[in-house]
């Protein structure tokens, strides 16, 4: 099997890999944070009083802290925003641009997620390759799924 593809990077798709990626970190501050905001709802009523400090502290923690690691991550991930080339075969994953070229074989991601309009090769819960699927047919898209499987990846489907 070979593919290649050729795309600039798609700040939305890539945008939606981070999130997809951060998704376990972005849960947990928004979890503590509305926490913070229930207990400070709830010393209201019980103590009285204002906690307004920590109502703000809490809104900080369930919204700013998300974005920050979303767009944080966004922007790392399109600092490279030159037109790259994708190449998927047997032997592994490769992606180039005029910058620079990393080479994986099939054994260093953990899955690939199928999402709108990419793939997604993650080779932890931060680290991915997204890969934009605009030029590719739904069956070789199942081709290049069926070799992650053949190769012990967990596949996740849309």
């Amino acid at each position: 099997m070979f593919l290649q593809i050729t795309a600039s990077s798609d700040a939305r798709l890539v945008a939606s890999a981070v999130r997809r990626g951060l998704r376990p970190f972005v849960m947990t501050a928004r979890g503590l944070g509305w926490a913070a905001i229930a207990l400070a709802l709830l010393l209201q009523v019980v103590v009285g009083g204002s906690y307004l400090t920590l109502v703000l502290v809490g809104a900080l923690i369930a919204v700013g802290i998300p974005m920050l690691l979303i767009n944080a991550g966004t922007r790392d991930a399109l600092r490279d925003g030159d037109l790259t080339t994708y190449e998927i075969t047997d032997g592994g994953v490769a992606s180039s641009s005029l910058a620079s070229r990393h080479a994986y074989a099939w054994n260093a991601f953990q899955f690939v997620e199928e999402a709108p309009g990419q793939l997604i090769f993650g080779r932890s819960r931060t680290r991915f390759l997204p890969i934009p699927t605009g030029t590719l047919t739904p069956a070789q898209i199942e081709q290049v799924l069926g070799t992650a499987a053949g190769h012990g990846l967990r596949v996740r489907r849309a």
